[in-house]
Order: structure tokens, then sequence, then C-alpha cells
């Protein structure tokens, strides 16, 4: 196995094409530019986007989001939320998945990247070629430890005002989970809050938005007072991993 590979995911910038736009009443773009230069010190080797990175599905906020990150010098692994527009995505992140998933090798660990949108839904759902692909894959050079990134939970966060909007029948998701003992952690974006927890070992990490995060365990909406925010993920060459959450 190689060593260590540090990975900073970022979820949920939810950027307007203008930056003078406010999301949810805060400047999204001055949240993201405060964290990168946070981040920066920290030395990832790589980024992860899970989603909703765009807050109007532009060009212009993809542009400026690319600019953004290349500040940090690292690759970017994207995938779509659902305010994302997942083909004008690729074009500036050409590794993001669409109907297919896409995966990659890095510290002897195998990232896998899901499309867990469904059109114009707030809610997420797999499709059945994903679910075929994914199970593929993972038949595939079994024993390699493997992290999966999808933007909605499969699992529920306790929160009803996201869990509403949750991945739909995530049970195949899980059911592929439980049967292979090499994935070692599922993240996601989409809650706008921390959440961890084990699914037979599996680690099930929800991670908070570089733009604004809410008070766990809501009805509606509730901004915390959580500054913008990333999950850091060490993943080792022996196939454990250490999560922590750096904030702004």
């Amino acid at each position: 196995m190689n060593g260590s590979i540090h990975i900073a995911q970022i979820t949920d910038c939810h950027l307007p094409a203008a930056r003078k736009t406010h999301y949810r009443g805060i400047d999204a773009w001055a949240n993201l530019e405060r964290l990168l230069a946070r981040l920066k010190a920290h030395k990832p080797d790589l980024v992860l986007a899970t989603g909703d990175l765009s807050e109007d599905a532009s060009t212009a906020s993809y542009r400026g989001l690319r600019d953004l990150f290349w500040k940090l010098r690292v690759p970017v692994l994207a995938l779509p939320g659902n305010h994302d527009d997942a083909d004008l995505m690729a074009q500036f992140f050409p590794s993001s998945p669409s109907d297919t998933p896409c995966y990659s090798y890095h510290g002897g660990w195998q990232i896998i990247r899901l499309n867990s949108c469904a059109t114009g839904k707030p809610h997420g759902r797999l499709s059945d070629n994903t679910l075929q692909q994914l199970q593929a894959t993972l038949e595939q050079d079994s024993g390699r430890p493997r992290l999966l990134a999808l933007h909605h939970q499969p699992v529920l966060v306790n929160s009803p005002w996201i869990d509403k909007h949750r991945l739909l029948e995530p049970e195949p998701l899980l059911q592929l989970i439980d049967g292979h003992a090499d994935i070692k952690a599922v993240v996601w974006g989409h809650v706008h809050q921390v959440f961890e927890a084990d699914r037979n070992g599996v680690a099930m990490l929800g991670s908070p938005s570089s733009a604004i995060n809410g008070v766990p365990g809501m009805d509606t909406f509730t901004a915390d007072t959580l500054a913008p925010a990333c999950r850091w993920l060490e993943l080792r060459g022996d196939g454990s991993l250490e999560s922590r959450i750096v904030s702004a």
C-alpha cells in the first residue's frame, strides 16, 4: 500500500453567478474564499467537491469555482448536486459523473463518485445504470480500500428539513455497501451539517457547507454558528482513515 493521502471534502458552495447575489443572506463567494485560504496552509493532496457547487447552474459560477479551487494547486474530483447542471459542470470538472460512476486511485485507495441527482428535484435517486455500473466496479480490484462519494444522504441525519430531500430508495446502495468490506467510508454533502455514524464498520459521513450551515435536528433550516467548513479526510495506506472538520 502507498502512504496516506489528505483530502479536503468541500461541499454545498452555492455560488451564484453574480458576487453581489447572496445565498441565505450570506456571501457564498467570500465564505468559500475564507475556507480555501485556511485550507491552503493544510496542504491537501486533492479536493473532493460533493455537489451544489453552484446555486444557479451558471457558467460564471463554475468558472469562478474552478479558478478559486485552482489556487490550491491540487486535483479536484467533483460530482453534481441538485442545484447543479451536471453536463455544464463536467465541462469545468471533467471527472464529474453523469449516469456512470467515476473512479480514480489515490494513495492506494479507490475513490468512487456517484451522481445521485434527479433532474429538477431536491431529493436524490440512483439510476439503475449507475447501480449496475457501481456493482461492476466493486467486483473489480477487490481488497483495495474504497471511499464512496455522492451528494444526497443515503441514511437519515435526523434533521427533518433536509431528510425529506434525502436519497430515495437507498436500499440497493446500502446492500452494495454491506456486501463489500473494502468500502471503508461513504461521504456526502447536501445536509449543511456535520453527521457521523458507523454502519457495520463503514464510516457514514455527512459534511458541512462552505457557505452556511444549519442547526442539526430542526424541522426547518435554522442557521448555525458553525463557520464555513469542510471535512478533512486522511486515507491511510493500511485502509484505515481519520476525519475531522476544518472551519474558516
